[in-house]
Protein backbone atom coordinates (compact mmCIF):
# COMPACT_ATOMS: atom_id res chain seq x y z
CA UNK A 1 0.00 0.00 0.00
CA UNK A 2 2.74 2.47 0.62
CA UNK A 3 4.38 1.72 -2.93
CA UNK A 4 0.94 2.84 -4.30
CA UNK A 5 0.62 5.96 -1.75
CA UNK A 6 4.27 6.98 -2.83
CA UNK A 7 3.66 6.62 -6.42
CA UNK A 8 0.69 8.35 -6.03
CA UNK A 9 2.27 11.26 -4.32
CA UNK A 10 4.92 11.75 -7.00
CA UNK A 11 1.89 11.80 -9.63
CA UNK A 12 0.35 14.34 -7.91
CA UNK A 13 3.53 16.55 -7.75
CA UNK A 14 4.21 15.74 -11.52
CA UNK A 15 0.47 17.58 -12.18
CA UNK A 16 1.63 19.89 -9.84
CA UNK A 17 4.74 21.09 -11.31
CA UNK A 18 3.01 20.70 -14.89
CA UNK A 19 0.48 23.45 -13.80
CA UNK A 20 2.42 25.65 -12.55
CA UNK A 21 4.95 25.25 -15.49
CA UNK A 22 1.71 25.98 -17.50
CA UNK A 23 0.32 29.18 -16.34
CA UNK A 24 4.43 30.59 -16.07
CA UNK A 25 4.15 29.75 -19.83
CA UNK A 26 0.74 31.54 -20.35
CA UNK A 27 1.81 34.72 -18.28
CA UNK A 28 5.12 34.43 -20.46
CA UNK A 29 3.67 34.50 -23.74
CA UNK A 30 0.91 37.14 -22.55
CA UNK A 31 3.28 39.33 -21.62
CA UNK A 32 5.34 39.15 -24.93
CA UNK A 33 1.93 39.95 -27.28
CA UNK A 34 0.82 42.65 -24.92
CA UNK A 35 4.39 43.92 -25.95
CA UNK A 36 4.26 43.40 -29.50
CA UNK A 37 0.56 44.93 -29.68
CA UNK A 38 1.99 47.99 -27.69
CA UNK A 39 4.97 48.53 -29.46
CA UNK A 40 3.42 48.18 -32.85
CA UNK A 41 0.27 51.04 -31.65
CA UNK A 42 2.54 53.19 -30.56
CA UNK A 43 4.47 53.09 -34.34
CA UNK A 44 1.27 52.87 -36.05
CA UNK A 45 0.98 56.06 -34.24
CA UNK A 46 4.13 57.64 -34.38
CA UNK A 47 3.90 57.25 -38.44
CA UNK A 48 0.31 58.13 -38.76
CA UNK A 49 1.23 61.64 -37.33
CA UNK A 50 4.56 61.63 -39.78
CA UNK A 51 2.61 60.81 -42.64
CA UNK A 52 0.05 63.90 -41.34
CA UNK A 53 2.95 66.10 -41.76
CA UNK A 54 4.06 65.45 -44.55
CA UNK A 55 0.57 65.44 -46.56
CA UNK A 56 0.18 68.91 -44.89
CA UNK A 57 3.43 70.29 -46.38
CA UNK A 58 2.72 68.10 -49.93
CA UNK A 59 -0.78 69.56 -49.87
CA UNK A 60 0.55 73.30 -49.17
CA UNK A 61 3.65 72.56 -51.92
CA UNK A 62 1.00 71.96 -54.61
CA UNK A 63 -1.63 74.56 -53.88
CA UNK A 64 1.65 77.23 -54.37
CA UNK A 65 2.65 75.27 -57.57
CA UNK A 66 -1.00 75.22 -59.21
CA UNK A 67 -1.19 78.80 -58.11
CA UNK A 68 1.26 79.32 -60.63
CA UNK A 69 -2.01 78.93 -62.99
CA UNK A 70 -4.28 79.39 -61.05
CA UNK A 71 -5.98 81.53 -58.53
CA UNK A 72 -4.88 80.73 -55.20
CA UNK A 73 -8.56 80.72 -53.92
CA UNK A 74 -9.53 77.49 -56.62
CA UNK A 75 -5.72 75.70 -55.44
CA UNK A 76 -7.49 75.11 -52.34
CA UNK A 77 -10.68 73.96 -53.68
CA UNK A 78 -8.54 71.66 -55.49
CA UNK A 79 -7.08 70.44 -53.17
CA UNK A 80 -10.09 70.23 -50.52
CA UNK A 81 -11.70 67.91 -53.66
CA UNK A 82 -8.55 65.51 -53.96
CA UNK A 83 -8.99 65.02 -50.27
CA UNK A 84 -12.52 64.78 -50.50
CA UNK A 85 -11.72 61.87 -53.39
CA UNK A 86 -9.16 59.77 -51.45
CA UNK A 87 -11.69 60.07 -48.56
CA UNK A 88 -14.15 58.26 -50.25
CA UNK A 89 -11.67 55.58 -52.21
CA UNK A 90 -10.81 54.85 -48.16
CA UNK A 91 -14.16 54.81 -46.71
CA UNK A 92 -15.25 52.24 -50.11
CA UNK A 93 -12.11 50.34 -49.30
CA UNK A 94 -11.70 50.33 -45.54
CA UNK A 95 -11.98 46.80 -45.45
CA UNK A 96 -9.31 45.80 -47.83
CA UNK A 97 -7.42 48.67 -46.77
CA UNK A 98 -8.20 48.54 -43.20
CA UNK A 99 -9.84 46.36 -41.45
CA UNK A 100 -8.46 42.59 -43.40
CA UNK A 101 -5.07 43.76 -42.46
CA UNK A 102 -5.72 44.44 -38.45
CA UNK A 103 -7.96 41.75 -38.32
CA UNK A 104 -4.91 39.31 -39.77
CA UNK A 105 -2.36 41.22 -37.42
CA UNK A 106 -4.31 40.36 -34.44
CA UNK A 107 -5.61 36.64 -34.87
CA UNK A 108 -1.73 36.06 -36.36
CA UNK A 109 -0.41 37.79 -33.04
CA UNK A 110 -2.96 36.07 -30.38
CA UNK A 111 -4.08 33.14 -31.99
CA UNK A 112 -0.75 31.16 -33.78
CA UNK A 113 1.30 29.34 -31.42
CA UNK A 114 5.11 30.35 -31.20
CA UNK A 115 6.92 27.94 -33.24
CA UNK A 116 9.49 26.22 -31.11
CA UNK A 117 12.02 25.92 -33.84
CA UNK A 118 12.33 29.55 -34.80
CA UNK A 119 12.85 30.41 -31.42
CA UNK A 120 15.51 28.28 -31.05
CA UNK A 121 17.22 29.14 -33.93
CA UNK A 122 17.14 32.90 -33.48
CA UNK A 123 18.62 32.17 -30.64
Amino acid sequence: MSEKSDEMRSVWKAVLTYLKLQIENIRLVSTEKSAILLSTGVVAAILGIMLAFALFFISIGLVLLLATALPIFWCFMIMGGIYILLGVTLYLMRTTLITDPIARFLSRLLLDEPDADKQQKSL
